[in-house]
C-alpha cells in the first residue's frame, strides 16, 4: 500500500480508539450516576417493591400519590414502577448487573469483586447441614433464668466492611440513637448490634456496637450474590452472642433504614411481625412449582409468608428454628438453575420464607414498618403511622416538587453516586413542595453527614 492508504488506514484507526473510548467514558459515567438501565431502574423491576397490591400503570394514575408523576413516561423498556411486576425473568438482567457493581439489596448486598465471590457455572461444594447450638445449656442456664426479656427487641444489623455498606451503616446507627433515646419515639427499642460479616474488626468497632463474625466458608462460593453470607452471619450470631443480650425478641434491620420511630412489640412467642413484599407470592404459576420443590414438610401453600428477611421482628427461639433451614435453603436454591433463574437477586429473600414455612414459624404483616420513596409520599399506610424509610431507590424530582422516577431529575439522589466514597458534604435538600417523605429522609442523612465526628 501507497503512504496515502497507510495514513488513511492510521487515521481510521485513530477514529476507531476515539469511538470506543467516548463510548467507554460515557457509559462509566452512566453507571456512576446511578442510572445505567440494567442498574438502577432493573433494580425498581426486581429488588423491595412497594407494599401494595401491584396495579397497572393505566389504571393508577401517578403512582406517587398525590404527585402527578407520570406512571409510563420514560419507562420503557426497564423503567417500570414498582408495583408493575408484569415482566418476567428480570432476575437474568438484575444478576448482569450485579457483576457490574452494587446496587442494592442493603446490609449484605455489596459485592465485592473478588475472585472467590464472581459468578461461576457452578457451586463446587455442597450446602452445609447447619445446625443451631443449645449455647452451652444456655451458658450455665443462669443467663437463661436470668433473661427476662424487658418487653423489648434487639436490633440486628447484618454489614460487610463495604465503603458503601460503611457509611449507611454509620448514619443508620445515629439516627437509632436518637429514636431510642427519645421515650415519646422509642416504643420497644432495645439494644443495637451490628453483625460484621468481613471476619475482621474494622475502625468502627467503637462507634457502633458490633460482633464480628466469618463469611461463608470457602468451599460455598456466593458467585457474586453477597446476600448468601446473610444467613451463616445470623446462625453465628445465634450460636455465640445471642445469649449475651437482654432482649428475647430482635428486629433484623439494613444500613439503609432510617427510623422515624420505633416500632411497638409486634412480635408474640407464637408470631413474628414482617413487612410484606408483592412480589414473594408463591400462588404464582411459574413460582409455585419451585416452592413445593423445597417444600418438604408439605406445608399449606397459604404457610409461606410474603416476606424476606427485612424487616423482621421475631423471638430469638423462632430465628433460631428458621436460621439453620434458611441458610441450607438459599445455598442449595442458588446452585439451582431454575429457582435462580425465576427469583434472581431476591432468591435468599424467597428462602427466608420457604424455611419459616417448614419449621412453622407463622408472621402477621405489617405494611406500614416501612417506607419506600419515591412511592411512598406520605407518613401514613392505610392510617398507621409507618416506622421506617428505606432508601433504596433513586430519587429523582423536578423543581416543582413532582417526582420523575424513571428520568433524571433537576435534583436527584442516589445512594449508588457514593458507591466507592461516602458524601463528602450535605447534599442539597429536595425541591422545598417535593412530598413530606423524601424531605424527611434527606434530613436525616443530612444530619448524619454533619453531626458525625471524622465524617467521612
Amino acid at each position: 500500500a501507497g503512504p496515502m492508504a497507510r495514513v488513511r488506514w492510521r487515521s481510521a484507526g485513530y477514529l476507531a480508539v476515539f469511538v470506543v473510548s467516548a463510548l467507554a467514558t460515557y457509559n462509566s459515567l452512566q453507571t456512576l450516576h446511578g442510572h445505567a438501565r440494567a442498574g438502577r431502574h432493573l433494580e425498581v423491576e426486581h429488588l423491595h417493591h412497594h407494599h401494595h397490591t401491584p396495579t397497572s400503570a393505566a389504571s393508577t394514575p401517578g403512582h406517587v400519590r398525590g404527585s402527578g408523576a407520570d406512571p409510563v413516561a420514560d419507562l420503557e423498556p426497564f423503567h417500570r414502577t414498582p408495583r408493575d411486576d408484569g415482566e418476567k425473568n428480570a432476575g437474568d438482567d438484575v444478576e448482569t448487573a450485579v457483576r457490574r457493581g452494587e446496587f442494592g439489596l442493603g446490609a449484605s448486598s455489596f459485592a465485592t469483586g473478588s475472585d472467590e465471590s464472581r459468578r461461576t457455572d457452578r457451586i463446587d461444594a455442597k450446602p452445609q447441614q447447619l445446625g443451631t447450638k443449645k449455647d452451652d445449656k444456655k451458658k450455665d442456664d443462669k443467663k437463661g433464668n436470668d433473661k427476662k426479656g424487658n418487653g423489648k427487641y434487639h436490633v440486628l444489623l447484618t454489614a460487610n466492611d463495604a465503603v458503601y455498606v460503611r457509611w449507611q451503616s454509620r448514619i443508620m446507627y445515629h439516627q437509632y440513637k436518637k429514636i431510642a433515646a427519645d421515650p415519646t419515639l422509642a416504643g420497644a427499642m432495645g439494644g443495637f448490634t451490628r453483625i460484621l460479616h468481613s471476619g475482621k474488626p474494622d475502625d468502627l468497632m467503637d462507634e457502633i456496637p458490633t460482633v464480628v463474625v466469618d463469611p461463608l466458608p470457602k468451599g460455598i462460593k456466593d458467585h457474586g450474590y453477597v446476600v448468601l453470607h446473610r444467613p451463616y452471619a445470623f446462625k453465628q450470631w445465634l450460636d455465640t452472642y445471642a445469649a449475651d443480650v437482654e432482649e428475647e425478641y430482635v428486629l433484623m434491620t439494613e444500613p439503609d433504614h432510617l427510623y422515624l420511630r420505633g416500632m411497638p412489640l409486634f412480635a408474640t412467642p407464637n408470631r413474628a411481625a414482617a413487612f410484606p413484599f408483592f412480589y414473594i407470592d408463591p400462588k404464582k404459576p411459574e413460582f409455585t412449582p419451585i416452592v413445593q420443590k423445597y417444600n418438604e414438610v408439605k406445608a399449606p401453600i397459604d404457610a409461606f409468608a410474603p416476606i424476606g428477611n427485612s424487616p423482621v421482628m421475631i423471638s430469638v427461639e423462632s430465628l433460631s428454628r428458621v436460621v439453620p433451614k434458611w441458610h441450607d435453603l438459599a445455598v442449595a436454591m442458588k446452585q439451582d438453575p431454575v429457582a435462580d433463574k425465576a427469583f434472581g437477586w431476591v432468591i435468599e429473600m424467597w428462602a427466608y420464607s420457604i424455611a419459616s414455612a417448614q419449621v412453622g414459624v407463622t408472621y402477621e404483616l405489617h405494611p406500614e414498618m416501612m417506607l419506600q420513596p419515591p412511592w411512598d409520599d406520605s407518613f401514613q399506610v392505610k392510617g398507621k403511622e409507618a416506622y421506617i424509610i428505606h432508601y433504596t431507590y433513586g430519587q429523582d424530582f423536578a423543581k416543582s416538587g413532582v417526582a420523575t422516577p424513571g428520568k433524571i431529575g433537576e435534583w436527584h439522589f442516589d445512594k449508588r453516586d457514593f458507591t466507592g466514597i461516602p458524601p463528602k458534604e450535605k447534599i442539597p435538600m429536595p425541591p422545598k413542595d417535593a412530598h413530606e417523605v423524601i424531605q424527611k429522609m434527606m434530613t436525616i442523612i443530612n444530619e448524619g453527614i454533619t453531626e458525625l465526628p471524622h465524617w467521612p
